[in-house]
């Protein structure tokens, strides 16, 4: 048997780098959110959208992998958070987090 999940609840965890000044979790999982309903108008429980780990300015976030554009483009979009500048880069996406952390984020996480 294997473990590949199939079906309407898939996820994909994008990594990212924030470019600016020191953010906190709290700050930026609220901005994330408002501009999940604000440019997509989609709830962020609609498409599993959560901040799961973010440390140092890095961080990575949960989405369903029908949404992983949007999302992608979504970070990426956001400018200030409270009222720092900021600019976001993805860095990879993966179908676990084990696996984003190991290829591409092992020195942060």
């Amino acid at each position: 048997m294997s473990n590949i999940v199939r079906g309407k609840n898939r996820k994909r965890y994008v990594g990212f780098k924030i470019t600016g000044d020191k953010i906190n979790f709290s700050e930026l999982d609220k901005t994330i959110k408002e501009k999940c309903k604000e440019k997509l108008g989609k709830e962020p429980r609609e498409i599993y959208l959560k901040l799961i780990k973010f440390k140092n300015n890095y961080g990575i976030i949960r989405c369903k992998h029908t949404e992983k554009e949007n999302i992608i483009k979504l970070l990426r979009s956001i400018e200030k958070i409270g009222n720092k500048s900021v600019k976001i880069e993805t860095r990879a996406t993966s179908g676990t987090i084990k696996a984003l952390i190991r290829k591409h984020m092992k020195e942060i996480f």
